[in-house]
């Protein structure tokens, strides 16, 4: 007898139980019932819980790379209401009498336009794997290759002579720096975000415990779904054995 883990098992069962519904009624009805009632529980749990493990496996590919990685904030504002949308929409949504199909379309959907509506704007972005202290450096580093003269003030830098100010903000737990240019033209900031690339190229960085942490959390919650369907895959191998 061949042993099944996960999906695969479940898939195997619902094949073979729609192969012998009508040869082995009573086993084929006890079979679909098992596997529907995991199947759906495991679905409920995997559309919640999915999204948040990918979010947190993206934190820290991030946080692991040798150098600082840098995204625009609409697209980190995007990637973390994709991710915690769903665990806040879906349950509100099956309590009104939606099915789980239409409840996860209303759910991305909702998730989309929180985005179309909330997302930064502006010329602002997210560097990750990337400390305060090192982020002042780059930012003077990028000042300096732009030419502008720089004054530091309270929330950054103001360079008086293309009228801007750069607004540098940390979170110190993720390891991550937000940076947001305020005046200025839509070509001045892709200017100002080539050479701030370029200067983060040139930083080294190194995994920091955040990282692994973040790791080791998606982990675990990718395979708690499966986890869960594990205490009844021997009962439903044992159904088909007997009839098999």
């Amino acid at each position: 007898m061949n042993d099944f883990s996960g999906p695969a098992c479940l898939v195997a069962v619902h094949a073979a139980t729609w192969a012998l519904r009508y040869e082995y009624p009573n086993e084929a009805m006890e079979i679909m019932v098992l596997g529907s009632e995991d199947l759906g529980t495991s679905v409920r749990i995997a559309t919640v819980v999915l999204p948040v493990a990918g979010y947190f496996l993206v934190l820290g590919l991030l946080n692991s790379r040798q150098h600082p990685q840098l995204l625009t904030a609409r697209l980190d504002f995007s990637l973390l209401m994709l991710a915690f949308c769903p665990g806040f929409i879906l349950p509100a949504l099956e309590r009104v009498g939606l099915g789980p199909p239409v409840a996860v379309v209303a759910a991305v959907s909702s998730a989309v336009a929180v985005i179309l509506l909330l997302a930064p704007g502006g010329y602002s972005w997210t560097v990750y794997n990337l400390s305060t202290d090192q982020a002042h450096r780059v930012i003077r580093s990028t000042l300096e290759a732009m030419g502008w003269w720089y004054e530091s003030i309270e929330e950054g830098y103001r360079a008086a002579e293309p009228g801007v100010t750069v607004r540098v903000g940390g979170f110190s737990i993720l390891r991550n720096v937000s940076v947001r240019l305020v005046g200025g033209s839509k070509a001045l900031a892709r200017r100002f975000e080539g050479e701030l690339s370029r200067a983060l190229g040139r930083t080294r960085s190194q995994t920091s415990p955040m990282a692994v942490a973040m790791l080791l959390v998606a982990t675990a919650m990718m395979v708690a779904p499966l986890a869960l369907m594990a205490h009844r895959v021997p009962e439903l191998v044992r159904l088909l054995a007997d009839i098999w």
